[in-house]
């Protein structure tokens, strides 16, 4: 496994990051013994890095992961929190503390931000994750993003030191501009200093067609000090160890149990409905669908148009 410092936070990670939005109850939901013991063997497999989040709900999932380590402190592990108030962010940290059983949060990061406007509307919460990395509860702080804009402002920010884009092959997910912009935004940001993890590197599940050419367009950007990949299976987890550790020549995942998933925070906005092509989705009590499954051969151009990315095939 090749490890790497994540900008100048001081912090070595594995190049392969443990996706754990997959084994919650968004996704695979598996229950914390389940989930905890794909993301052990993980962690045996030299990864060191676990990003989660508040919304993920897979905290439960990690601490079974981390009963019995050693030094459970020495995986370093990523969340995030939309709240954008003073209380509300302490509210979040302290239940990731309690939650994880972990005395320190090695990164915390505000959820979703948007752009320059968006952090200035989260700043109370920035300034009470600046406080809580002064006294030693946090070790980096940062963000993550869908948008080029939010790359852009966060690198220009002395304070943040950990800025996590969505960055795919296709530029599939990403809401201002094309996948060069972004990688453009990722390039500057890690000239500035920060460390720089990428997400949704498969677009949500989209590009699992072409899984060996997605992950390998990752690899090979530099300013990606590392990937999180979403794994729900030792299978899954065994394969993606694999290909960091240098084995190319492998088959992409076995796709027989593939899923058009639907997230809870679809808005209804009918964007997927006009453009499957095979007439598989509807709009029911403002939430989408799959009203025809034998009609839905997962071409992924209902997630290409989603602008909350709420669809996903996994």
């Amino acid at each position: 496994m090749e490890y790497r410092e994540l900008g100048q936070t001081g912090l070595v990670v594995s190049r392969l990051c443990f996706g754990a939005l997959t084994v919650g109850p968004l996704q695979r939901n598996l229950s914390p013994q389940e989930g905890g013991a794909v993301i052990r063997r993980a962690l045996a497999g030299g990864v060191n890095f676990i990003d989660t989040a508040q919304l993920y709900r897979s905290y439960a999932h990690i601490r079974e992961a981390l009963k019995g380590l050693e030094r459970p402190e020495d995986v370093i592990i990523a969340t995030k929190s939309y709240d954008f108030t003073r209380d509300g962010m302490a509210a979040s940290l302290e239940e990731a503390r309690r939650e994880l059983d972990l005395d320190v949060i090695p990164i915390f990061l505000l959820h979703e931000q948007e752009s320059e406007h968006t952090l200035r509307g989260h700043r109370p919460a920035l300034d009470y994750l600046l406080e809580a990395k002064a006294k030693g509860i946090v070790k980096a702080v940062g963000i993550s993003t869908h948008h080029i804009q939010g790359v852009l402002a966060a690198a220009e920010m002395p304070e943040i030191d950990v800025i996590s884009p969505l960055i795919n092959a296709t530029g599939i997910g990403i809401q201002d501009g094309s996948r060069d912009e972004m990688l453009s935004a990722i390039n500057f940001a890690s000239e500035q200093g920060k460390g720089v993890y990428a997400m949704k590197p498969l677009g949500g599940g989209h590009l699992l067609s072409s899984w060996s050419e997605a992950l390998s367009f990752c690899l090979e950007q530099k300013c990606l000090d590392s990937i999180a990949v979403g794994m729900k299976s030792f299978e899954e987890v065994d394969n993606n160890l694999r290909f960091f550790n240098g084995q190319r020549d492998l088959p992409d995942p076995d796709k027989t149990y593939r899923k058009l998933h639907i997230d809870e925070w679809c808005i209804g906005c009918s964007m997927c409905v006009g453009e499957c092509p095979n007439g598989a989705l509807d709009i029911v009590q403002n939430k989408a669908v799959v009203v025809d499954p034998d009609n839905c051969v997962f071409c992924g151009y209902c997630g290409s148009v989603c602008p909350e990315f709420a669809i996903k095939v996994i």
